[in-house]
């Protein structure tokens, strides 16, 4: 009799494939060194994909970028991000030298990666980072082509600076109002009209603040497509360029690659009669002792101007918290958005009186005194949300925004439920339930009648943040809400929305 035999299944265990990718870095975009980095690309492209146990994961390549730093080179950091998230397992490179100059940098980031799981290998040392003898040798050959970097660096600063001393620039960016023309700088007409009338408006005792103004109103911009301000102006006014006069090493880089004013570290080189002068050197000359009178006369130079000169700072984006006179009163306003809009910091006024009560109540004193702010308070930051009293003890004091004066926390950010217009504060007299009363309204110009009472749009805000005094919270956390006639939608900035269902 046959026997039978089973035979059991057998299913084929599959190799995990390893996820590899590469990187590559030129330094410097020549046409040689160009060739060089696609060569590297495509060589490293081919290579792991023609592997048939490597999953190509892509080639992270940094052009025009030093290796000195790994902070400004994009690829590179994108590559450690991806490591850190599990997507890759080896990671190929030329050299020690293309994937980092700097020792402690090469070190640290070969560490990390080592403490993840994942293996660099370098192509022409043929060394393994995972492997044991890959650390030693790894730092022997790091600090060598930190050595010769900066060997390199040094050779390259002492060719500028020969150069500087016979009057030759390293590099030609033009100032505002010229453009190179491959030999020298020559006016460019339309924009060497307005520094003309920049300096004029100047020296006739207009002040910075205001000429940029000016000209912003008038679409004028700077040399980096923006608007100018009231900084642009000054520097404008102060440039020796304008007089036809090159001031060589004006800036300089220390040896941990900062860039720093040259304050008298380097000598600098004053070459005349380069190119046309757009200003004589005698207005050149009263610009300057404009600049530095107006700046001896600053208010903001006597800190006993106000109470509050000098230490408010903006808590949205850190910029200095400035006083204004209004025909409503004097407030404070945040220099980044007094200068450059909404865009760069959507800080909300805070009016003198609402600061001065906010410090009565900080230093819990029944009335408003000067000296006892200058004697406690070091720092005030102010967001849209709260005053933080900074105190010289220690201690934190922590104000809620009240929004005095009818200034409102919910300004630009109530929105029409039909057509997304912004919608505008309004008052106006209503007969509710037989009673007439004056109501604060906030409506839609594009679409009749359709508006919501400032009480509700208040209700709801109390709601979502249980809290009563609601307008600076909704201000620091709402990015817009928009009302419907059965809803509010708040979006906050984080992302998230959040519905109150109107009764």
């Amino acid at each position: 009799m046959s026997k039978i035999h089973k035979i059991e299944a057998m299913i084929p265990k599959q190799i995990e494939k390893k996820k590899v990718a590469a990187y590559a870095r030129v330094s410097a975009l020549t046409e040689m060194t160009q060739y060089s980095f696609s060569a590297q690309v495509n060589y490293y492209s081919a290579l792991i994909q023609k592997n048939p146990n490597w999953k190509y994961v892509g080639v992270y390549a940094d052009k025009g970028i030093t290796g000195r730093s790994i902070k400004k080179r994009k690829e590179f950091n994108r590559l450690i991000d991806d490591c850190n998230n599990g997507k890759i397992d080896l990671i190929l490179t030329k050299s020690v030298s293309r994937f980092a100059r700097d020792t402690v940098d090469t070190l640290n980031t070969i560490r990390h990666l080592k403490n993840i799981g994942v293996d660099v290998y370098f192509e022409k040392e043929n060394i393994h980072s995972i492997s044991q003898e890959g650390e030693l040798l790894l730092t022997f050959l790091a600090a060598y082509a930190q050595a010769e970097s900066e060997n390199t660096s040094e050779n390259i600063k002492w060719g500028i600076r020969k150069g500087f001393k016979v009057g030759k620039p390293n590099g030609y960016k033009a100032p505002y109002g010229y453009k190179w023309n491959g030999n020298s700088y020559s006016i460019v007409p339309e924009q060497g009209a307005i520094v003309k009338e920049i300096y004029k408006r100047y020296l006739d005792g207009e002040p910075a603040y205001s000429i940029a103004k000016a000209l912003k109103k008038r679409g004028i911009k700077g040399q980096t497509g923006i608007p100018m301000d009231d900084s642009t102006i000054r520097y404008i006014v102060s440039n020796i360029s304008y007089t036809g006069t090159l001031l060589l090493q004006k800036w300089f880089f220390t040896q941990n690659h900062v860039r720093k004013e040259n304050k008298g570290e380097l000598p600098m080189y004053a070459v005349e009669n380069m190119f046309e002068p757009l200003v004589s050197k005698e207005d050149f000359q009263k610009a300057l002792q404009i600049k530095k009178e107006r700046a001896e006369a600053m208010p903001n130079k006597n800190p006993r101007l106000t109470a509050f000169s000098g230490i408010v700072k903006c808590g949205n984006c850190g910029c200095s918290v400035c006083r204004r006179t209004t025909r409503y009163g004097k407030k404070w306003v945040c220099n980044a958005k007094d200068r450059k809009g909404m865009a760069a910091c959507d800080f909300r006024d805070i009016y003198e009186i609402e600061l001065e009560a906010a410090a009565t109540k900080a230093l819990a004193v029944n009335e408003f005194k000067e000296d006892l702010v200058r004697r406690e308070v070091k720092l005030i930051t102010i967001d849209n949300a709260y005053i933080v009293f900074n105190l010289k003890d220690g201690k934190k004091k922590q104000i809620l925004r009240t929004y005095t004066k009818g200034y409102s926390g919910f300004s630009c950010r109530l929105f029409c439920g039909n057509c997304r217009k912004m919608l505008e504060a309004d008052s106006r007299t209503l007969s509710i339930n037989g009673q007439k009363k004056r109501y604060k309204i906030w409506c839609c110009r594009k679409c009749p009648g359709q508006r919501e009472f400032d009480d509700v749009i208040r209700k709801a805000t109390q709601s979502l943040f249980n809290e009563p005094q609601c307008e600076g919270l909704f201000a620091q956390n709402i990015e817009k809400a928009i009302i419907y006639n059965d809803r509010i939608d708040f979006y906050f900035k984080e992302g998230k929305v959040i519905t109150w269902e109107k009764e």
